[in-house]
């Protein structure tokens, strides 16, 4: 591989990481101001991500600019492949995050007692924030061994995800049976744990790069 292409695939990782860490930090900010009732970590966390798309494009053009110059073939496309992909789940994960936040500043600074489904939540945001550190964990990995490993821990926690939503889910119901002039409130909540569902179902599919940036085969996301 030439040193210079070598160079531009380590940068393009290093711009995909960079925007992946932002990402994670914005999610600890929103979960943390739902545990703390903090609308200013809310906020700070919808700040964060209001260029997510903007960084995307720009990964996406540097990634483009790699193939025209370059013409990588074999091991090398799937690699630049991967980076642009994941940039996209990325994308997406950081739009999952910012409704969250957006969902959780509405909580705070209305009247609406979540204290019923606070654990549940809680549990459900660790098990999501689990599966997106170790997708992160396999962008910077070239082990596959390893990657087997990040693999199933995200796996594991995208089955828990499932689990504690159908939870959320069961007690929201029973809740509204109680207040039914909360229903609204409660339907806006469910909706935004479900976004928060879809990011360990993306970051098992960034796993699912990295495997096939590694070793290749058919992409199915």
């Amino acid at each position: 591989m030439l040193k210079n292409y070598k160079d531009i695939l380590d940068k393009s990782r290093n711009r995909v990481l960079d925007f992946a860490n932002d990402i994670l930090c914005a999610c600890d900010l929103a979960f943390e101001s739902f545990k703390q009732s903090d609308e200013k970590k809310a906020n700070k966390a919808i700040v964060m991500l209001k260029n997510a798309h903007n960084i995307n494009s720009k990964i996406d053009n540097e990634i483009i600019k790699t193939l025209a110059l370059f013409s990588p073939e074999a091991r090398d496309l799937r690699v630049v492949i991967a980076y642009l992909k994941i940039a996209s789940e990325l994308t997406r994960i950081s739009d999952y995050i910012r409704s969250c936040a957006k969902s959780i500043k509405m909580q705070i600074s209305g009247e609406f007692d979540l204290s019923s489904l606070r654990d549940d939540t809680i549990s459900y945001m660790l098990s999501t924030r689990k599966s997106l550190e170790s997708a992160i964990k396999s962008i910077k990995t070239d082990s596959v061994e390893r990657l087997e490993d990040l693999y199933r821990a995200v796996n594991v926690e995208e089955s828990k995800c499932d689990d504690i939503h159908s939870i959320l889910e069961h007690n929201a119901m029973q809740q509204i049976c109680i207040t039914p002039e909360m229903a609204k409130d409660f339907v806006i909540f469910l909706k935004s744990m479900r976004k928060l569902e879809r990011i360990s179902d993306r970051s098992l599919n960034i796993v699912k790069l990295s495997f096939f940036a590694h070793i290749g085969g058919k992409l199915k996301l």
